[in-house]
């Protein structure tokens, strides 16, 4: 019996999430079949396909229903929710796994979420220490309220901030030094990203054994009792500090720095990115074995 293939059809030739992706299909598959171009997709076999929407994915979707194939889709960066998803309908389509919350296909039986991971290269750098300088740290753009955030959390030192002027600008650290940054870092602000709640950094986070400092929800929508309950779905409390506002998020930390509950709270963080990190490559394998 021949296997379905997994293939990745993107633009994005730093392969941003190339090392995620890896890892959530290394059960069934231990490379990814990357393609730049959309005739380079195969569909001669059963396929799940990792795109977004900057590519003509739709148009290998056509081959395979041509060829007779069934295909799973992996949506990538939708953060925008422009995706429409009207191959759900498909009796071709066995499933969708897709990042960044769209309410209206929370419950969707063929609709699954997991988080957006880690970038390329960072696991390499992290070979993690019990000893962490700072309190808390940032790297990113200051945009939105992010500067004031930033203000608040100034009063519990030492933190380490590095602002730059975009995504993946040139004027950001590099990989080896984010890496650095998180493994020295107890805390890791985790503000919403440009157009979206989420963002690599609170993964990031966890898988440097921070614990990630985050906002609930934010003014776009609101998913209850958190958008992070929606990514870790089924879960009733997240071992981060969450909370409605950031004055809220900096009490809690100075909570758990008062009462000694770090190490605790650090444990727990670990043992619940591992579960989850764990439960979203299962969830793979079950997307692969419906093909």
């Amino acid at each position: 019996m021949v296997k379905p293939r997994v293939q990745w059809l993107t633009k994005d030739h730093s392969l941003w999430e190339v090392d995620w992706l890896r890892f959530l299909f290394k059960p069934v598959q231990d490379y990814l079949e990357v393609e730049f171009e959309e005739d380079k997709i195969k569909t001669d076999e059963n396929t799940i396909l990792i795109c977004n929407h900057s590519v003509p994915y739709r148009n290998v979707l056509n081959r395979l229903r041509q060829e007779g194939k069934k295909y799973a889709i992996v949506l990538l960066s939708d953060e925008n929710l422009i995706e429409p998803c009207e191959w759900l309908h498909d009796p071709h389509c066995v499933g969708l796994i897709r990042n960044y919350i769209n309410p209206m296909l929370l419950g969707h039986p063929k609709v699954s979420v997991f988080g957006l991971g880690y970038k390329i290269g960072l696991v390499k750098e992290l070979q993690i220490t019990e000893k962490r300088e700072l309190v808390w740290s940032f790297a990113g753009t200051p945009h939105k309220d992010r500067a004031t955030v930033i203000e608040k959390f100034k009063e519990l030192q030492p933190y380490k901030v590095h602002t730059c002027s975009g995504f993946n600008a040139a004027d950001g650290l590099n990989t080896k030094e984010y890496a650095e940054l998180l493994k020295n870092s107890k805390y890791a602000l985790c503000p919403p990203g440009q157009d979206s709640m989420d963002s690599f950094r609170l993964y990031e986070a966890l898988e440097a054994g921070c614990i990630p400092v985050c906002l609930k929800n934010t003014g776009y929508w609101h998913v209850y009792p958190s958008y992070w309950h929606g990514v870790f779905n089924g879960e009733s409390t997240l071992p981060f500090v969450c909370e409605n506002t950031w004055e809220d998020c900096l009490s809690i930390l100075k909570q758990v720095e008062k009462e000694g509950l770090y190490e605790e709270t650090q444990n727990d963080c670990r043992v619940f990115w591992n579960k989850w990190k764990t439960a979203w490559q299962n969830q793979a394998v079950k997307l692969y074995e419906k093909l």
